[in-house]
């Protein structure tokens, strides 16, 4: 059979949740979810409109832990709600301890904190060793109650600022978000750096998009796989850097119910409502390779079938997962490739929920 390797994002393929979005909304009162959309918008701002050297997708995870901080949040706590809170994917459970015994390695890749990255990774049968993600230790920073209420004081003016609507491009700016851009720039940019809390925008590094990328090279390290046998499976804007540079290494990039970026970036492209058919395509490639994967998600025509047979050990339990459930499998060449990023985030919306889904 044919090596191979798969790696996954964790939000979105595995868990339904936003962790550090429903941390904001539980720890920050008053109006924390209203807070972390502020500031993640903030962030996609630098990122994709004024593309402001220093900042990356993800990067909205360093960028609210003073506040999560200034409300008490703790190690302890973040790791009993991220266990408490984990809201797999449907079909999440069964199709990777399908996959788990089918003995290839599997990694998780996440933006996510640790101790969600964990407590979803652990449910799943990952070990320890194979999760990437963001590391979080907000006990080794000390606030003074002058700082909390500072901060307090500065995620009101965050809240009580103009919605975020971003244009393509910076000239387009409605004056209502540049001067929310505003708000945000003089607290992020000019305030939190001379407070000591403010050292935890320069020492936490977001397993954002290039540290993603980084990620999928690292996991081959222990492994001794090539780039080449690597299945990638994402779903937002920070996976573009892996499934680049797993596409371009020969390997296979997988979008799972993913936004716009994702759907472009991706070469296989999967809208459903179960973790099932990442399980049918991870044995379709060690049966078949990423060649199998590629002639299931072309487009049908009259001389070309999308038809593989499987062996009755591998279709049995794979039929069983897909019975009732929904999905579609695409590739680039789909004849409207508009439509199917519509169909891949109305399912995404509809797993996850409008808000989870529209953050990106």
């Amino acid at each position: 059979m044919p090596p191979v390797q798969l790696d996954t994002n964790c939000e979105g393929p595995l868990a339904l949740n936003d962790n550090a979005f429903e941390l904001c909304r539980q720890f920050i009162q008053p109006q924390g979810d209203r807070f972390f959309q502020q500031v993640n918008r903030y962030n996609d701002y630098l990122v994709e409109v004024a593309k402001r050297p220093g900042y990356k997708s993800g990067d909205t995870l360093k960028l609210i832990l003073p506040f999560l901080k200034a409300h008490g949040l703790t190690n302890a706590q973040a790791e009993a709600y991220s266990r408490k809170n984990v809201s797999l994917v449907p079909g999440a459970e069964g199709a990777f301890k399908f996959l788990h015994s089918r003995d290839f390695p599997i990694f998780e890749i996440s933006t996510s904190y640790r101790p969600f990255a964990e407590a979803v990774g652990l449910r799943l049968g990952f070990k320890k060793e194979r999760i990437f993600s963001t590391a979080l230790d907000l006990d080794r920073y000390s606030l003074s109650a002058v700082e909390a209420a500072e901060l307090k004081r500065l995620q009101g003016e965050i809240v009580a600022a103009p919605s975020i609507e971003l244009p393509p491009d910076a000239a387009d700016l409605a004056a209502p978000a540049a001067e929310a851009i505003a708000v945000l720039d003089r607290i992020f940019g000019e305030l939190l750096p001379r407070i000591p809390i403010g050292a935890l925008l320069q020492e936490v590094n977001p397993m954002g998009g290039p540290e993603k990328a980084k990620a999928v090279t690292d996991s081959l390290a222990p492994t001794k796989l090539a780039m080449a046998d690597m299945v990638y499976v994402g779903d937002g804007i920070t996976d573009v850097p892996a499934f680049e540079a797993v596409r371009a290494g020969g390997g296979l990039a997988i979008s799972f119910n993913g936004n716009r970026e994702a759907v472009h970036a991706a070469e296989v492209i999967v809208v459903a409502d179960s973790a099932w058919p990442i399980a049918m395509l991870i044995a379709i490639v060690q049966l078949w390779g990423k060649e199998g994967v590629l002639e299931v998600a072309c487009p049908e025509t009259r001389d070309k079938s999308r038809c593989l047979v499987l062996p009755e050990a591998v279709i049995e339990p794979i039929a069983r997962g897909l019975e009732g459930r929904l999905f579609n499998l695409y590739d680039q060449s789909a004849e409207n490739l508009d439509q199917v990023v519509e169909e891949s985030q109305a399912m995404r919306a509809k797993l996850r929920g409008e808000t989870i889904a529209a953050l990106g």
